[in-house]
């Protein structure tokens, strides 16, 4: 879905893809990292140490009856995110939502990246509105009160 924002950005951006890369893509990327076992997951996304990460997603019913999962990993490292205007990245995540057209993924990768601090400064703001909203440790008693008699 965003190929051409991959190979349009290449020398503006150094991309690092985990996980999936395909091969029309590798010669765009920086870094690529295979995926590994799920209990190594959480260090690898860290080891990444991403300026921005992004999170694109097609409009379609199987993507809409996904979770907001993304927006967390991200949010709790700290990384400012990118993502498609659809619905389980809507709400209030303070994260760039664009539709999913070439010309807004550029216009908003190239405004996030221009300004260093504030981008860094919408990373630590998603990071504690994941730690305020989403740590069960913060809810207990909301869960406890929904799912005990």
């Amino acid at each position: 879905m965003i190929a051409d924002v991959v190979r349009d950005l290449s020398s503006e951006v150094d991309w690092v893809f985990f996980g999936l890369c395909p091969d029309g893509l590798r010669p765009y990327v920086k870094e690529f990292h295979s995926g590994v076992p799920l209990a190594q997951y959480p260090a690898k996304l860290a080891s990444l140490d991403l300026d921005l990460a992004l999170a694109p997603l097609e409009d379609n019913p199987f993507n809409e009856a996904k979770s907001h999962l993304r927006l967390l990993e991200y949010g709790i490292l700290g990384y400012p995110v990118v993502c498609s205007d659809i619905y389980p990245y809507q709400g209030d995540f303070p994260v760039w939502r664009v539709a999913n057209r070439y010309r807004d993924w550029i216009r908003v990768i190239r405004e996030a990246l221009s300004d260093r601090q504030a981008l860094s400064q919408m990373g630590d703001r998603l990071r504690e509105h994941v730690r305020a909203h989403w740590l069960l440790e913060n809810h207990l008693d909301d869960w406890l009160r929904v799912w005990l008699p």
